[in-house]
């Protein structure tokens, strides 16, 4: 049932990356809901769920939307899997703290992107690239994840319930 639920908020994430939040960008900036449901997944349950749900999201906006395969898969597997370590030692209800790892998630993921596919094409203007685009969607970011972070949420609790029976709990 979890891996439905995973598959399915997969899909609905990658079809509103794409369709809806073309209308509420600002300045040309969108909120990456992929890489907030990646650390939603993380913080949320543990590294190694982020990293398979990252590698599965990762792979499917590559295919969708890139002209190769790897890069996304690389990031969001990465930071799935060190947002669910850093996150393991605290709350599940905090709202802020996942508001952070979102927005360092964001930064890293964005640095990274910028590192790979832009700097090596031989564009080397990072201060126009962090001010313009790498500061805006960490902000961006931060923000959705309080919509995200707890519609994740509710759903876990959700699934718990129903997977409660399923285990020999005491």
């Amino acid at each position: 049932m979890r891996i439905f639920v995973y598959f399915l908020t997969l899909i609905i994430n990658l079809v509103l990356q794409s369709t809806f939040l073309e209308s509420i960008s600002l300045a040309g900036i969108k909120p990456n809901l992929i890489l907030t449901a990646v650390v939603s997944v993380s913080c949320i349950r543990n590294g190694e769920e982020g990293a398979a749900y990252g590698f599965f999201a990762g792979l499917l906006q590559d295919c969708f939307f890139s002209n190769y395969i790897g890069c996304c898969v690389f990031l969001y597997t990465f930071i799935g899997y060190f947002c669910g370590a850093v996150f393991k030692n605290f709350y599940r209800e905090n709202f802020i703290m996942p508001m952070g790892i979102a927005a360092a998630a964001t930064f890293v993921y964005e640095f990274l992107y910028y590192i790979i596919n832009i700097l090596l094409l031989g564009y080397t203007d990072i201060i126009y690239f962090m001010c313009r685009i790498i500061l805006p969607e960490v902000v961006y970011n931060a923000l959705a994840m309080i919509i995200v972070y707890n519609i994740y949420l509710k759903a876990n609790e959700y699934l718990e319930e129903r997977e409660k029976y399923k285990r020999k709990v005491f």
